[in-house]
């Protein structure tokens, strides 16, 4: 339990790293959206169309931010709950795969968060086996995959949800540089 309770803290710490990451990013975008506009009202359509691949770029990171941060909080409510109920074997299988995918999407965009991530995983697996150990159960790798794809799915729904309220609309002429900075990432 004290080793559970150690990960979630650890994982809470992630979290809030993210957090303020997606705040910087959000007041960043802003800043240059009021300067895309600027510059379109100036007609300077090169640097309008600048600052706005810039803010395309900043949300497609805060994108990855946002589902990686719902994904761990997911992660972070199933060990509270293992740790409550003591469902180890059921609940650490996923939420191993869930740390792992968010830490390489992660690795690129937060790298300090993606290592420290890293450390969490290997505190994961070494509980993991030694609840393998202690219980004699060995884990159903395909079901464990199911639900941490669940996860991940639920995640990317609720960071586009959350994009759109809290980055600012690109111009019509420049939306299409969101598309293809999806396409690019």
């Amino acid at each position: 339990r004290d080793r559970v309770t150690e990960i979630i803290t650890k994982l809470r710490v992630q979290s809030e790293k993210l957090n303020r990451t997606t705040q910087r990013l959000q007041s960043r975008a802003k800043e240059l959206f009021d300067l895309c506009v600027r510059a379109q009202s100036e007609k300077d359509s090169a640097r309008a169309s600048m600052y706005a691949n810039e803010i395309a770029e900043l949300r497609k990171m805060n994108r990855v931010i946002l589902r990686s941060q719902h994904s761990l909080e997911k992660v972070i409510i199933r060990l509270e709950t293992v740790k409550e109920f003591g469902d180890v074997m059921n609940v650490l299988g996923p939420a191993v795969n869930v740390v792992q995918q968010i830490q390489g999407e992660l690795s690129g965009v937060v790298p300090e968060v993606a290592g420290d991530l890293s450390k969490v995983d290997e505190m994961l697996d070494t509980l993991l086996v030694e609840a393998g150990t202690v219980t004699g159960e060995t884990l159903d790798i395909t079901v464990q995959d199911q639900e941490a794809r669940k996860v991940l799915e639920e995640a990317s729904e609720i960071a586009a949800q959350r994009m759109k309220t809290s980055f600012p609309e690109l111009p019509d002429a420049y939306k299409h540089l969101e598309s293809d900075s999806e396409a690019k990432g």
